[in-house]
């Protein structure tokens, strides 16, 4: 899947809802970063990183997260 390597595919009309709710609803990514306000941050704004997989709009939590999601994703295909 696309959007495990860059997380934007989650972004816009053509994401899959379902699975999208349910990583957001796990906490497993951030969605809507689009309010990147420097008031909100503790230090620079992230940069688009596809080793850490952080989007301009969507970011995995971390590294382990999005590793863990396509090993399951893995295991059921």
């Amino acid at each position: 899947m696309e959007a495990i390597e860059d997380p934007d595919r989650f972004w816009g009309r053509s994401a899959p809802e379902n699975l999208l709710r349910w990583l957001v609803e796990k906490n497993l990514i951030i969605y809507n970063m689009h309010h990147r306000e420097p008031q909100f941050w503790v230090d620079e704004l992230p940069e688009r990183d596809s080793e850490l997989g952080i989007g301009k709009y969507v970011a995995w939590q971390s590294p382990l997260h999005r590793e863990a999601v396509r090993r399951a994703l893995k295991e059921a295909t």
